[in-house]
Order: structure tokens, then sequence, then C-alpha cells
């Protein structure tokens, strides 16, 4: 992944040194290398604006794939809870409750993409981009990096299952995960429980 601001930059400058080019063959009259430089001037030119409108903080394969052709992912059902206190104000959304998982129409909650740590006990989000579609549907920022899961980094059972972003743009962003077994079939898969953004820095 790639930072889509330094992307941005590098399109930039390649288009200028590209237009400088163009003015240099013209004057010398090398128009056998016209056409072909035009063309690339036009197809920077089309990269760089959509770099420039673009939303996505960090920039990879399946991410920009996304962005152009947005995935087909049902709208989750969660609910929303707020919750003050004398140092932060959370914003909890919850895909998991008792009244969802009694409804048989909600469907299942999202997915959580992770990889196994060597140790085989904890997980790691590397593929961001499950979680950042649904921060999309939440109308929330995109995560630019993903993150261990918090237990390896504390060795305390309480952070089990819990994935934190210290330098979201909001506060601090929460991800707790659970194992969810989908209804109409034995396969379990792990589900995002809840989100939880903190206006608190840790």
């Amino acid at each position: 992944m790639i930072a889509t601001s330094t992307t941005i930059t590098v399109v930039t400058v390649l288009l200028a040194v590209c237009v400088i080019w163009l003015v240099y063959i013209i004057i010398r009259g090398h128009t056998e290398s016209l056409v072909r430089t035009i063309i690339f001037i036009i197809l920077l030119g089309v990269i760089l604006g959509y770099l420039q409108n673009t939303k996505l903080p960090v920039l990879s394969f399946k991410a920009i794939k996304n962005d152009l052709f947005p995935p087909s992912i049902p709208q989750y059902t969660f609910t929303v809870q707020e919750q003050d206190s004398p140092y932060s104000h959370r914003v909890i959304y919850r895909f998991i409750t008792n009244t969802l998982e009694n409804d048989p129409n909600a469907p299942s909650p999202p997915e959580l993409k992770l990889d196994m740590d060597p140790n085989g006990r904890t997980f790691t989000i590397r593929d961001i981009e499950s979680l950042n579609l649904i921060l999309d549907q939440l109308s929330l920022p995109r995560v630019s990096h993903g993150v261990q899961e918090l237990f390896a980094l504390t060795g305390n059972q309480t952070d089990v299952g819990i994935y934190r972003w210290d330098d979201y743009p909001l506060g601090t962003l929460i991800v707790e995960r659970t194992i969810f077994q989908k209804r109409d079939s034995l396969q379990s898969y792990h589900a995002i429980a809840s989100i939880i953004v903190d206006s608190r820095k840790y």
C-alpha cells in the first residue's frame, strides 16, 4: 500500500516532465514521438484526476478496484449507542445483539478478514479493505493500516479479540471480533461484533 498523497506527488512530477518534454519535441520538430507523448499526458491527467477526487487515504489494487467498481455488500443491521464520560464521548455500533440474533431477516454480521499470527493464538488485520467497506457504510473515516490483536501487545486477557487504532482521525477506533455461525449452515467465521469510536486518544 502507498499513501494517496505520495502517489499524487509522483504523478504530478511525471505529468510536469511530460509537458516539458512535449514542448521540447514540438520546438525540435520530433513529431515521431508526439502522439505517444500526448497519449501519456492524457493518461497521467486521468490518473491525477482520479487521485485528487478519491477518498482513499492509501492505495492498493483491491482498494482501487472496490472504489471504481463498488462490491455488492449487504446493508448490515446494527444498533448505535452513545456514551459520555468526563474524559470522552463514545459511539458504539453493535452488529450482534440479542434482538438482531433473533431477527430471521437480519443479515449476518460483517466478516473480518484476519491472518493468524505465528504463535497460533492471535490474529492480525492485514487486509483492511474488509473493514473499510463497513466503515464506508457507517460514514466513518477509513483506516490506513492494519493492526495486531491487542492481546498480542498487552498480554491482557480482556484484550482478546480487540483491535485498536490510536491514530484514527476521530480519536481512537476499536473493533471487537467474535466467532459467528451462520443460521442456514454450520459455517463459522470471524465477524465484527462492534465498532467503537472513542473521542479520547489512548
